[in-house]
């Protein structure tokens, strides 16, 4: 019983540290994939 609390304090410190690395990497594929899409349409509009 004791263990597990020794273990929350460092549960709690890299929650958000994953959080925010999660949402970094998820932001980064989205603005990707609007900027394919600006890429297809500024080519449609080229041709």
């Amino acid at each position: 019983m004791n263990t597990i609390f020794t273990f929350i304090p460092i549960f709690i410190y890299l929650c958000p540290i994953v959080f925010v690395i999660w949402f970094l990497v998820k932001f980064l594929k989205i603005q990707q994939e609007k900027n394919e899409i600006l890429r297809t349409i500024a080519n449609k509009l080229k041709n």
